[in-house]
């Protein structure tokens, strides 16, 4: 349209952006919002019983940027003043009426993200470092006026041939209340420290048949819980939560750069892991039972990073290089120490971590695949926002760590998620016509696409010759269509071709009988253009499963390469890891993260770390064994690799047609 002489530019509108997190979704609205309803219309499931009138409470959010959303005087009177300076509102009482990132706890939620915790156990010999002991003790008398403690040791050493050096001193300003409640009867849990028996928890009565302990494997993007019987070596109970220092950044690099700000940034890092970690546990002795002071010892796993932020401890040494950590040694503390809350005297153990990015969860793995007495050439891969990878071979264990980023967990994809209800999780795509066929978690409505459909996408989309080798769409392809801001677009979302079948018949057989199904664009192509509703893959989403699944490779190539053998030569590959756990084995080769190999040779194995920090839990002879693996592992650092450029760079591209599976 002209006016005075001029092209009148229709500007595109500016949505606002909302991004909410722990589900990892970013939402477009295209107009101010009531907070409740946008969460709920864009698929996510949120608690909300009064239907929005601010009275019962339920769906708390964390608004994570400062300013422009105070408190309503709805809040004011549900919320307490801590709660709301600390930025939790309800979201039926907020307008979304700007850019913003929220927080949705896990107490909110009304669907559970589907997180993998499981792993194939290995049956080992249970010798927990914790032994419970029932005690009749002599009751004091005027003529027997010999310590509590004392006596308690005399009669460890008469009925069981044991005795302890110390008790601690939490348990000891205890103990004369119980020992007199229970009249002279008690349990005694005595833990096998370095310099001897330590008595860390008393309880009233027989309690030898109940004996707990927790085992955490820490990841940056999902916490895995386990309630483990130390007596029976067997996991009562799990949970899976996601961690709560996501709101600080989805990778480790910009965690550690929050936490280096300054130390409030790395107490509040610090305390907000220890607290979700401790909810869980309180919700899983609650659930079977137990109380959490029952809880005798936990182990914890996870990469350096997490490591450090779980303890405290400093991390400005870790990001910057040579990127060192601080101690490389096993860790026990006090739990009550860093605000643990289980056993008055319990412990917190950490196997050590290898390297500045090679932490103990891989270590756990390596623990828990037996992969240091795998016959022939052996690499263990365990997939996450950072991918380790250990290769054994007649040179000892060498192990990597690649930057493989949170692409796979939905992170810096347009409709990516991670995996919860309505995420798409299977893609398969006809190559004759080009349509998809979808699989969702829970059978829902899709609203985003969660790891292991991203990665399947991307490979039909080759195998149908959608994209070509450097990743680029075929325009020729007539099943590309334009985003709003002209780009091209997979759609993955199948009512898009229910409706576009629809309206071919309907313009076809239409009463003006013009029979034209599609009509010309300012583009040059066909009337090609579709609207954000549609959950899709882009060209930018390429790119980002270029660079993840490049890092991975390029790790596999300089391990082959410094180990002198081809990857012909390996006679076994272990994934390992929450998303490894859901991907197809051919997709991966198919788009080159692996090179070609028989998938007769691929073992998938659930959550190693997490099965890895059970083993060390029961039994202190894993322990052990775990420490002295560490000692001979030897550390790659892949950026002063001399080829590692050059392998980046060729990794980056797809395989040839012919070469796909």
């Amino acid at each position: 349209m002209m006016k005075n002489g001029k092209a009148k530019i229709k500007m595109p509108e500016k949505k606002i952006k909302v991004e909410i997190e722990p589900i990892g979704r970013r939402i477009f609205l295209k107009q101010p919002v009531n907070g409740l309803d946008a969460i709920v219309n864009s698929g996510i499931g949120i608690k909300s019983v009064c239907g929005g009138k601010g009275i019962c409470g339920k769906c708390r959010i964390i608004i994570l940027d400062d300013g422009e959303f105070p408190p309503s005087e709805q809040e004011k009177k549900i919320l307490t003043s801590d709660e709301i300076k600390r930025g939790v509102r309800l979201a039926c009482q907020q307008t979304f009426h700007k850019d913003l990132s929220i927080y949705i706890p896990s107490s909110s939620l009304s669907e559970e993200q589907k997180l993998q915790v499981e792993g194939e156990e290995l049956d080992i010999e249970i010798s927990p470092v914790c032994k419970k002991y029932f005690l009749g003790l002599e009751e004091a008398t005027l003529k027997d006026t010999k310590s509590d403690f004392t006596r308690i040791n005399e009669c460890l050493r008469k009925e069981y041939s044991v005795d302890a050096r110390t008790i601690d001193f939490k348990v000891l300003t205890q103990m004369p209340t119980v020992i007199r409640d229970n009249k002279w009867k008690i349990t005694a849990t005595l833990r096998e420290n370095s310099s001897g028996n330590e008595i860390i928890f008393i309880e009233g009565g027989n309690r030898t048949k109940s004996s707990y302990g927790i085992a955490v494997d820490l990841g940056t993007t999902k916490i895995a819980i386990f309630l483990v019987d130390l007596l029976k070596g067997k996991t009562v109970d799990r949970i899976g939560v996601t961690n709560p220092q996501i709101r600080f950044g989805e990778d480790v690099m910009s965690r550690l750069g929050y936490a280096m700000q300054d130390e409030d940034n790395l107490k509040r890092a610090q305390s907000l892991v220890v607290q979700s970690i401790n909810e869980a546990v309180d919700g899983l002795c609650k659930k079977n039972r137990l109380s959490s002071n029952e809880i005798l010892e936990m182990t914890v796993v996870g990469n350096t990073a997490m490591h450090h932020l779980f303890l405290g401890l400093p991390v400005k040494q870790l990001a910057l290089s040579p990127f060192l950590p601080l101690t490389s040694e096993a860790i026990h503390l006090k739990a009550r120490e860093i605000g643990v809350a289980i056993s008055p005297g319990g412990y917190v153990y950490m196997l050590p971590p290898i390297a500045g990015f090679v932490g103990s969860d891989h270590l756990a793995m390596i623990l828990a695949t037996r992969l240091y007495e795998q016959e022939g050439n052996c690499m263990g891969i365990d997939i996450g926002t950072n991918t380790e990878i250990a290769l054994k071979s007649r040179k000892g264990i060498v192990s990597v760590s690649t930057a493989s980023g949170p692409a796979f967990e939905g992170a810096h994809i347009k409709y990516g998620m991670r995996a919860a209800p309505g995420a798409i999780e299977r893609v398969v795509i006809d190559p004759e016509t080009c349509v998809p066929v979808i699989q969702t978690i829970d059978d829902r409505e899709p609203v985003g696409i969660c790891g292991s459909g991203i990665l399947d996408s991307i490979a039909e989309l080759l195998k149908a010759g959608i994209i070509d080798r450097w990743g680029k769409f075929k325009p020729e392809k007539k099943c590309l269509y334009r985003d709003r801001h002209g780009n091209y677009q997979y759609i993955l979302t199948p009512e898009f071709y229910m409706q576009k079948r629809n309206n071919e018949r309907i313009q076809k057989d239409g009463v003006n009988g013009i029979g034209e199904t599609r009509q010309k664009t300012e583009y040059g192509r066909y009337n090609d253009r579709c609207d954000d509703k549609y959950v899709s893959i882009n060209q930018r989403d390429i790119v980002e499963i270029q660079l993840a699944k490049s890092a991975i490779r390029t790790g596999i190539e300089v391990l082959l390469e410094d180990a002198g053998i081809g990857f012909e030569k390996i006679d076994r590959i272990i994934i390992a890891g929450a998303f490894g756990s859901y991907i197809d084995p051919k997709n991966v080769i198919n788009i080159g993260m692996f090179p070609r190999v028989s998938l007769r040779k691929i073992t998938q194995v659930g959550n190693a770390a997490g099965v890895g920090a059970r083993m060390v839990l029961i039994s202190k002879k894993e322990r052990e064994l775990a420490e002295k693996i560490a000692c001979d592992i030897r550390y790659l650092e892949l950026t002063v690799y001399p080829s590692f450029t050059e392998h980046f760079a060729t990794s980056t591209i797809f395989p040839e047609p012919w070469e796909l599976i």
